[in-house]
């Protein structure tokens, strides 16, 4: 399934208990995929509250949200 997705560019979500391997298929979806030669951002999603997820993976304007005091660039 990594052969056949990663030089797509299909979006992958990638789930699983603890243990499962889940940052071993991230980081070998980007080896294998034409963004390879860029950078592998990881982002813990347990440790961003709720309400901030979007800001923090997509970015937001200054005065959108509470604490957005300076826009943000897209990390993903």
């Amino acid at each position: 399934m990594i052969d056949k997705v990663a030089p797509t560019d299909a979006r992958v979500l990638i789930t699983g208990s603890n243990g499962t391997g889940k940052e071993l298929v991230a980081r070998w979806l980007a080896e294998l995929s034409n963004r390879a030669e860029g950078p592998f951002v990881e982002v813990n999603c347990a440790a961003i509250p709720g309400e901030l997820i979007e800001s923090v993976m997509f970015g937001h304007e200054k005065g959108l949200i509470t604490s957005g005091h300076k826009a943000t660039e897209r990390r993903l």
